[in-house]
């Protein structure tokens, strides 16, 4: 490993890194030390933060830990949207006609969701894909965006995915994950993978570990930490030995 780090500090021109459960733990704020050791990361350092909440969300998080939005890369919604703040510019990761093809079946079961369940459920704004708090209309909302799908032939445009824990339900389309967000990054900035220190903790980040250049896995998640090279409990631990050991 001293070897590893020796010949690896100062090469990276980049950190790929996940929200929830890497920079903000689920069900608290971010710790105040790891506010203050990010915004002094970013100084050295871009950080694309990724998530697949908001970019809204995401900006007021970043303004929050009193990072610079020109320091940073915000990649929302599953790696549908991402936001260059330096010039002030929204991309989307799939290409016109495809992204206009899935908007049109996203609205589809927007209105019939709100149809049948009307403000039991919530639904917040976003770009592209539809996020829909379900509360104690989980099942049911379920099981009617499947029979939409199987009905209106969408399989071949729509991925659903499911956090439980908040009873929320996620409309998304087949063809985009934080990796293919993250190529569409480094061609814009003109880096490779290589260049990048990448953190997660979920399954969904595994892409994005195994191709970077170095990736620290959070929590004890055994597929995600068989994806990367070294791995911690937290996220401000993970971050302390990137400083101590990757950056100049």
């Amino acid at each position: 490993m001293r070897n590893l780090r020796k010949r690896v500090r100062g090469m990276y021109r980049l950190i790929a890194t996940d929200v929830d459960g890497v920079v903000k733990p689920y069900y608290d704020p971010v710790p105040s030390e790891l506010s203050d050791l990010l915004a002094k990361i970013s100084e050295k350092i871009k950080i694309a933060f990724l998530s697949g909440r908001q970019i809204s969300w995401l900006d007021g998080l970043v303004n929050g830990m009193g990072i610079r939005l020109e320091r940073t890369i915000l990649i929302g919604e599953e790696g549908a949207v991402i936001w260059f703040p330096d010039e002030y510019k929204l991309v989307y990761s799939l290409n016109e006609e495809y992204l206009q093809r899935f908007i049109r079946a996203r609205d589809s079961i927007k209105r019939k969701i709100s149809d049948l369940f009307g403000d039991q459920v919530f639904i917040p704004a976003t770009h592209v894909i539809l996020t829909i708090a379900a509360g104690n209309k989980f099942h049911e909302a379920d099981k009617l965006i499947k029979e939409i799908i199987k009905t209106e032939n969408y399989n071949d445009l729509i991925n659903l995915t499911y956090h439980k824990m908040h009873n929320v339900i996620q409309v998304f389309p087949r063809g985009i994950d934080k990796y293919v967000a993250l190529r569409i990054v480094l061609g814009k900035l003109n880096l490779d993978e290589k260049d990048v220190i990448a953190l997660g903790d979920g399954l969904n980040d595994i892409p994005i570990l195994r191709k970077a250049g170095f990736s620290i896995a959070i929590g004890s998640n055994e597929e995600v930490i068989k994806s990367s090279k070294v791995h911690f409990d937290d996220g401000l631990t993970a971050f302390k030995y990137i400083v101590e050991n990757l950056l100049l």
